[in-house]
């Protein structure tokens, strides 16, 4: 059990994937629609206020490097824009708790926007702006953040009874000192 609370990103990582070709799955029978659904804000929140941020980047990087492979942006992007924004969190996060559900929320929320912002700027500037559609765009914004809304605690919940299974308990440990 001690190799995992060392290595306690590898779980977060590994739930990480699952919810994340859960939401492909998804994502894949909304297409007809045009809408996709992006919930990485709520897996950068995550990682970022419960984790260490050395653990939270680990965990955060092998996401980075698989929503590159599915993207059409120079690869580098995403790791770029998760990295950067986790960092972003990780300087603030000292000054709330970590366990209360709002700021999760607010973090995922926030960070969310930024990422759907992040992404369209990143296409503006290497793709050009010729296929981009502002409503779309905001269409996809707004049902990500009522998806994230609606799944957020439970995720949070879930993932910290999950770690549990193995042993770390997130509440009891300090934090990582600056």
């Amino acid at each position: 059990m001690k190799l995992f609370s060392r290595n306690r990103w590898l779980i977060v990582t590994a739930i990480h994937f699952l919810t994340l070709f859960a939401f492909s799955e998804i994502n894949t029978y909304l297409s007809p629609w045009g809408i996709s659904i992006l919930i990485t804000g709520m897996l950068l929140s995550f990682s970022s206020l419960v984790l260490s941020h050395t653990q939270g980047a680990l965990s955060l990087i092998p996401i980075a490097f698989y929503l590159d492979s599915r993207s059409p942006l120079p690869f580098g992007s995403s790791l770029i824009i998760l990295i950067g924004l986790h960092y972003l969190v990780v300087g603030f996060r000292y000054q709330f708790h970590r366990e209360s559900g709002g700021i999760s929320m607010a973090v995922s929320l926030i960070a969310n926007i930024a990422i759907h912002l992040l992404y369209t700027l990143f296409a503006i500037v290497h793709l050009g702006s010729e296929g981009l559609n502002s409503l779309q765009i905001g269409l996809n914004l707004l049902c990500s953040s009522l998806v994230i809304a609606l799944l957020n605690p439970f995720y949070l919940s879930t993932l910290i009874r999950f770690l549990e299974l193995f042993g770390i308990k997130i509440a009891q440990e300090q934090r990582q000192a600056r």
